[in-house]
């Protein structure tokens, strides 16, 4: 078994716990105070990002030697992250603009590659989007939330631009990138700054 630690405090793995997930499923219901939540997981020195998904909820636990997590006050988390997304919405914006740029001065191979990485990073802004959500449930009681409306808003903006692509008329892809797209995004920014306002941030 490892050797588990978490905040500085050497724990020890209980009886009839083989994986990570059963691991992480006893960690949360009874090592964790009210109101806290895990905020990074390493095996071994490296740092598991996604630490809940399926490739690493299986792992025996045999197989790793040292866990350290920290685990943070569920509000710190929360508060930390809209600050990230307000800078991950900016360089997003800014990506944006130099795609579309790249589209209208026919640089159609690294535009492209560049969008593949824009989309990959708007998934992330979104998911972060949502977990802040998450912790404000006692806000949002009912129906559908905030982001999610955002993410069905983007829908159409996103067939367009596939369609655009298909054609390879990259100048409609630059219209559609800095001209919907972006408003697309730029409209979350009254959420991030309501959510800054429902944690008390500035």
């Amino acid at each position: 078994m490892p050797q588990l630690e978490i905040n500085g405090i050497n724990l020890s793995v209980g009886p009839g716990v083989h994986n990570w997930s059963q691991l992480l499923q006893e960690l949360e219901s009874k090592h964790l105070g009210r109101g806290q939540a895990i905020s990074s997981v390493h095996f071994d020195g490296d740092e598991i990002i996604q630490f809940r998904d399926s490739m690493y909820l299986e792992r025996p636990l045999n197989s790793i030697g040292e866990v350290k997590i920290e685990a943070k006050p569920l509000l710190l988390m929360a508060r930390d992250a809209v600050q990230d997304a307000q800078h991950y919405l900016v360089n997003l914006q800014a990506s944006l603009a130099d795609i579309a740029d790249a589209f209208r001065n026919q640089l159609a191979d690294l535009a492209n590659a560049k969008l593949s990485e824009a989309f990959q990073g708007i998934k992330l802004f979104l998911s972060l989007l949502e977990g802040i959500e998450l912790s404000l449930t006692g806000q949002y009681k009912s129906g559908s939330t905030r982001v999610e409306n955002a993410v069905v808003e983007m829908g159409p903006t996103l067939e367009s631009l596939i369609e655009a692509q298909t054609q390879q008329d990259w100048i409609l892809v630059a219209d559609i990138l800095e001209f919907e797209l972006l408003c697309n995004l730029t409209t979350l920014e009254q959420t991030i700054q309501d959510f800054k306002q429902k944690l008390g941030t500035s």
